[in-house]
C-alpha cells in the first residue's frame, strides 16, 4: 500500500467516497417498509442467529439501543428470541420467515429505486457504470 497519494488521485478518492456515501444514503432511504437500522439488523441475521450484544457490536450501537431495535422487530414478527442454551441470561435472536420476506422485499425496493435511476441514463453511461461497479467491487474486496 502506498502512502504517497498524488493530488489527482486524492481528488478521485474523495469524489468516489462522497458519491458512494451519497448513493448509500439514498438507497437506504428507499427501503419503504423498514427504517434502515431495522433492515440492517435483519440482513445481519440472515447469516445466522445472534445475540443482541453481537448485533450491537456489528452495528456499533449500545446494547440498550439494540435491545429496543430487536424488540421492535419481534413485535413486527420479523425475529424471534429464545434463551441461549449455553447462557440462560442471554437471548438468541433468529430471523423468522416473515423477516426473510421483509429482507427480500427491502432488497427489491432498493433495486427497483436504483433501476429507475439507471433507466434515465444512456446505454453508454449504463455500460460505464457496469464497468465502474466491477472496479469498485475489486477496490472494496482488496485485503
Amino acid at each position: 500500500m502506498t502512502t504517497n497519494t498524488e493530488p489527482p488521485l486524492a481528488d478521485l478518492a474523495r469524489e468516489v467516497r462522497i458519491a458512494s456515501q451519497a448513493l448509500t444514503r439514498r438507497v437506504k432511504e428507499n427501503t419503504l417498509g423498514l427504517a434502515p437500522h431495522l433492515f440492517t439488523v435483519l440482513v445481519w441475521l440472515e447469516a445466522g442467529p445472534a445475540t443482541a450484544a453481537d448485533l450491537a457490536g456489528h452495528e456499533r450501537v449500545s446494547a440498550p439501543s439494540m435491545s429496543k431495535t430487536v424488540g421492535e422487530l419481534e413485535e413486527r414478527g420479523y425475529v424471534a428470541r429464545q434463551t441461549d442454551p449455553t447462557d440462560a441470561r442471554a437471548k438468541i435472536v433468529t430471523l423468522t420467515p416473515s423477516g426473510r420476506r421483509a429482507v427480500s422485499q427491502g432488497r427489491a425496493e432498493r433495486d427497483h429505486w436504483m433501476a429507475d435511476r439507471l433507466a434515465e441514463l444512456t446505454p453508454a453511461e449504463q455500460n460505464l457504470l457496469r464497468d465502474a461497479a466491477a472496479v469498485l467491487r475489486r477496490v472494496v474486496e482488496h485485503p
